[in-house]
């Protein structure tokens, strides 16, 4: 069944749907339903199973980390022999056609799977699930801006787009990606440049500069996500068995002075006083 979309609604041109089907089902676009007048695109991505598109004349089969671009404008047939998920993206064919003008060529042609740039626009997908990635409306069209970019990639990017698109939508995906893994592996995991480089296949030097385009470092953004969980940890009263140096070490801090100087810079007093007013 459909979900509700990530990103939707007129004024940022996105909607996102993420659906199951389960094994042998048949969807069709009739005649009747194209009288709606909708004209959108959609970028299809499959998570798991296989399907079988028939469009324009074109037959295509979509595997799983594949991507294919079908028209909501023309009549299709849609086959499911196994049980399968997606991702569904709808985009305004008229701003599409302007990013990627072979976009009509592009339609019912699979997409190479497990492509980097699809990988990365699942990714970017999934974080906008967060409650707070979308809560406001400039956070909205800056998102559906950035799917725009990855989807132009994906399906085609005139020359000059591309490059717009590498310094924002890609930038920003990216970003998100990185800073999602820096969260999952902040206690226990490794978040040294070079495992965030192997994990995310960019480059060392890359991450630095993306930190560098948001006015800090990658060593300094590790430093305050460290210290805010502290921070949590110490205000937390569940927590309060745990000696700080435990919640410190834990948290990454191997050197006890080195944590308590930046936690004090931080939040302008001592981890015991945090503690101490949450006992109040």
């Amino acid at each position: 069944m459909p979900s509700p979309g990530v990103v939707s609604g007129i004024n940022t041109g996105v909607c996102v749907e993420r659906m199951t089907f389960t094994a042998g089902c048949m969807a069709q676009l009739t005649p009747g339903l194209l009288a709606d007048g909708i004209d959108d695109v959609l970028l299809l991505i499959h998570e798991t199973g296989r399907r079988i598109v028939s469009q324009l004349g074109r037959e295509a089969t979509l595997e799983p980390g594949g991507g294919l671009l079908v028209s909501n404008a023309d009549i299709d047939t849609h086959v499911v022999p196994e049980p399968c998920s997606f991702v569904s993206v709808a985009l305004p064919r008229k701003l599409m056609m302007t990013l990627a003008p072979g976009l009509e060529d592009a339609l019912v042609r699979p997409l190479p799977p497990n492509s980097d740039v699809l990988r990365l626009l699942t990714r970017y997908l999934d974080l906008l699930d967060d409650e707070h990635a979308l809560e406001t409306q400039a956070l909205r069209a800056a998102a559906a801006t950035h799917i725009h970019d990855l989807c132009a990639l994906a399906i085609g990017a005139a020359r000059d787009v591309a490059e717009v698109a590498l310094g924002r939508g890609v930038r920003a995906a990216r970003l998100c990606a990185i800073k999602a893994d820096i969260a999952q592996n902040l206690t226990g995991g490794d978040v040294s440049p070079a495992a965030l480089a192997r994990r995310q296949r960019v480059s060392t030097r890359y991450i630095h500069k993306l930190f560098e385009g948001e006015g800090t470092t990658l060593s300094r953004y590790v430093l305050d996500l460290r210290l805010a969980h502290v921070h949590r940890l110490l205000a937390d009263p569940r927590q309060a068995g745990r000696t700080i140096s435990t919640l410190a070490f834990e948290t990454g801090f191997g050197d006890l002075s080195y944590f308590n100087r930046e936690f004090r810079r931080r939040f302008g007093a001592a981890p015991s006083d945090v503690r101490r007013t949450t006992r109040l």
